[in-house]
């Protein structure tokens, strides 16, 4: 249990990942009951998420398992201080860790119902695929951005399963806008995993990917600040404007953020030096929490 205490500090940090999970939770009850209209503070939407929140949590760390295994080959000769690449854990460890993470992903969305359970099952199985990196994964591995955007789809489907979980309903039920809040959960985990792999022209090395060096830092930026925009765009609609304000609170401060993105984003590529990329990364990281956290607010800032 220590070996992968450590694991998880080095890994799965669990501070800023509870923090990033509970938020991208929060929203999604949220965006679950204004989807059905019903009251944001419906109470039965926020109990499945209370039923559902030890399965996402298992999944987002069954996601972390995968990529240990996946990446170990270019971990021993790039990263050797990893876990596994050290051999602070197995392989035959990780997989056992894979198994309790899908018993509890399938047990605790199994407790919120049928229609979750089989929305999971999706994920898993998408998941599973990824995995296997498509079965295409000599083909696939160089082309980071195609690799990447291929696996921060699972999200979608992560996203349906919660929001069956606290709807009720299957997949093919769900409302459009239900499925586009899907679709934004894609968008924001793109924004993050573009940002955090992109560098100072000090920063890269020689056997590490980046979006910096396939597109330049200007065309990393403006990786983000795309899927940032498209973020903002489909949830800009959830909280109208009153009758006495143009733009309401909530809309203003995802424009906000999106704009000190920008802003930050503009700094690093103009003068690539420290603490601009530093700067840059972190609030990337943290754009998905930040924007999950105004939206699950919003109800009480409208």
């Amino acid at each position: 249990m220590s070996r992968w205490w450590v694991f998880i500090q080095e890994r799965f940090e669990p501070v800023s990942h509870l923090l990033m999970i509970g938020s991208f939770s929060a929203a999604h009850a949220v965006a679950a009951a204004r989807g059905a209209g019903q009251s944001a503070a419906a109470w039965a939407t926020w109990r499945s998420l209370l039923i559902i929140l030890p399965g996402v949590v298992a999944f987002f760390f069954l996601l972390r398992l995968y990529d240990e295994i996946k990446d170990d080959e270019h971990d021993r000769e790039v990263n050797p201080d990893r876990p596994l690449a050290r051999g602070l854990v197995s392989r035959k460890e990780l997989k056992f860790g894979m198994i309790v993470c899908l018993a509890i992903v399938f047990a605790s969305f199994g407790a919120a119902g049928w229609p979750a359970w089989c929305t999971v099952a999706a994920a898993v199985a998408y998941s599973w695929l990824m995995y296997c990196e498509f079965f295409i994964g000599d083909w696939l591995r160089p082309k980071l951005t195609t690799y990447a955007v291929s696996h921060t789809a699972v999200s979608v489907l992560l996203s349906a399963a919660m929001l069956s979980a606290m709807t009720g309903c299957y997949p093919w039920v769900l409302t459009t806008q239900h499925w586009l809040f899907a679709l934004n959960s894609w968008l924001l985990f793109n924004a993050f995993e573009f940002g955090r792999k992109t560098f100072l022209s000090n920063e890269e090395r020689d056997k590490a990917p980046s979006y910096s060096k396939i597109v330049s830092r200007y065309g990393a930026v403006a990786m983000v600040l795309t899927m940032a925009a498209g973020s903002l765009a489909l949830l800009w609609g959830y909280f109208p404007p009153s009758r006495t304000a143009p733009v309401s609170v909530p809309q203003t401060a995802m424009a906000a953020l999106a704009a000190i993105l920008a802003a930050v984003g503009l700094a690093y590529a103009v003068l690539d030096r420290q603490p601009w990329g530093k700067a840059y990364r972190g609030l990337c990281s943290a754009y998905l929490v930040l924007m999950c956290m105004v939206f699950a607010l919003g109800p009480f800032l409208s």
